[in-house]
């Protein structure tokens, strides 16, 4: 019994080893095809093929490393939810764009869910670190950013309305943490949406939107120093 103990346990150190070098050679794999300019950042986070590493640091580090004005894409064709298009203008306290600011966004699917296979990340700041729907992108000289996804649901038993996380980092401007939230939002009403303001969370009506999406989200943010 002892010997089987033994060899079902280096049995798994090596299936773990074999898995962690799969994921070593993807995230290098991706960080030399945005070097090379073989593909975007899009194109590497809506890839099938990276989907299981996203929640890993280094395939992040690679991400925000490869960062640049383009439009950000981070949900499949295949992600189930409503398809919108998200459109962000930084300025600073005098209205002028702030350009090259960097952008971090993070978001739920449809099930309210930041795992593939649960709702939260265990750990300290597990869903800001390892959400599945994230992306790096930068603002253009004129402050601009845009943003194409899934809809987010809330997290399920609970009443807070849905949301993307965004995080902003521009050089001599204090760090900008909030939430994009979204004015059809049923959970968005009475208390919670009155507690939203408060909290001084971004919400926007939803507009028309040429295909293929379902709506288009216009936020104003402003940053201080």
């Amino acid at each position: 019994m002892k010997s089987i103990f033994y060899f079902s346990m280096l049995l798994g150190l090596g299936c773990q080893s074999a898995a962690q070098t799969d994921n070593i050679q993807l995230v290098n794999e991706a960080a030399a095809k945005l070097q090379n300019s073989s593909a975007t950042v899009s194109e590497i986070l809506t890839d099938k093929k990276y989907l299981s590493i996203h929640p890993l640091s280094a395939f992040r580090d690679v991400i925000k490393a490869g960062s640049n004005t383009q439009i950000l894409a981070i949900a499949t064709s295949e992600e189930p939810g409503k398809k919108i298009r998200v459109l962000g203008t930084v300025t600073d306290s005098e209205n002028k764009p702030v350009e090259n600011a960097l952008v971090y966004l993070y978001q739920t699917d449809t099930r309210g869910w930041y795992s593939a296979d649960a709702p939260h990340v265990g750990g300290n700041e597990g869903d800001m670190l390892h959400a599945r729907l994230f992306g790096y992108v930068k603002t253009n000289n004129e402050g601009k950013f845009e943003l194409q996804t899934i809809k987010p649901s809330g997290y399920p038993q609970s009443d807070l309305p849905a949301h993307i996380h965004v995080h902003i980092w521009a050089d001599s401007y204090r760090d900008f943490v909030n939430e994009f939230l979204f004015d059809d939002d049923e959970r968005l009403k009475g208390t919670i949406r009155e507690q939203s303001i408060r909290n001084h969370f971004l919400i926007q009506k939803p507009e028309k939107a040429a295909e293929p999406f379902d709506q288009q989200f216009s936020y104003q943010i402003q940053l201080s120093r």
